[in-house]
């Protein structure tokens, strides 16, 4: 087996001549040929790289929004054109409870003291009446 210090040792690459003498004029005039462009414009290809992208990213939210909002107003006015009476139609033929379409509704305070209002106020029953209404549910 041999040793690395056995190895004769050759120079196989070859620099030419004055090849170092002439390599820092070469490296400048490379650079100076290009033209870097000034600090405060940029350059197309940044402007592309960059805004184009963000360009349209920026049209398609607001198309996703008109489009999002304007069939929101489309909604609202087509069930504020529905009376009372399909809707109680509608109800009676699809077969929801009482208590499932309560469920769905969320109600808020305000709704909730309407419609109390509502049904104590068309509700002018005297004591007598009332103990009279009780007893015929507990004979149910």
């Amino acid at each position: 087996m041999k040793k690395l210090d056995d190895v004769p040792k050759k120079n196989i690459f070859e620099v030419p001549e004055g090849y170092f003498d002439r390599l820092p004029g070469i490296i400048q005039t490379r650079t100076s040929a290009s033209t870097p462009s000034p600090v405060g414009i940029p350059s197309w290809s940044r402007v592309l790289r960059y805004a184009l992208p963000l360009i349209l990213v920026v049209g398609a939210g607001i198309y996703w929004y008109q489009n999002n909002s304007s069939s929101k107003v489309n909604v609202q006015s087509e069930l504020a054109s529905i009376g009372s009476d399909q809707l109680v139609t509608y109800l009676d033929n699809h077969e929801l409870t009482t208590e499932e379409v309560v469920e769905m509704v969320a109600w808020s305070s305000v709704d909730l003291d309407d419609l109390e209002n509502t049904v104590y106020s068309t509700l002018d029953i005297t004591h007598p009446q009332l103990e009279e209404l009780l007893d015929e549910y507990d004979e149910l």
